[in-house]
């Protein structure tokens, strides 16, 4: 198991393609919906404030497991480093980043 917020990219992979899509876990007991509109506001600002500058990333979405008390938060981006720094501006405590494969549905 890796350390809690520590990227966990294969070192012997070539690494994330160009926007590549990340997943954030976060865990979040007890929060009001409230507090989950802030904290969506901090995550979208931030990745805003690294996009403006060039940096490629985007925050894509979220979604809250009430019952585990998880926040799981999309990011497309060029690699974990800026996913990394995104949230880390934010100033929301992660436990992982995950590289993510998106399984379109049906139409």
């Amino acid at each position: 198991m890796s350390d809690p917020g520590q990227d966990t990219a294969s070192p012997t992979t070539a690494g994330p393609r160009p926007g590549s899509l990340f997943v954030v876990e976060r865990r979040l007991p007890k929060i009001t919906e409230q507090q989950l509109t802030v904290l969506q506001a901090a995550l979208t600002g931030a990745a805003a404030r690294f996009s403006a500058r060039g940096d490629g990333v985007r925050y894509l979405r979220s979604i809250y497991l009430a019952r585990q008390g998880r926040l799981l938060s999309l990011f497309a981006a060029d690699g974990p480093t800026t996913v990394r720094a995104v949230n880390q501006a934010s100033l929301v405590p992660f436990i992982s980043i995950e590289p993510a494969v998106e399984l379109p549905g049906q139409p």
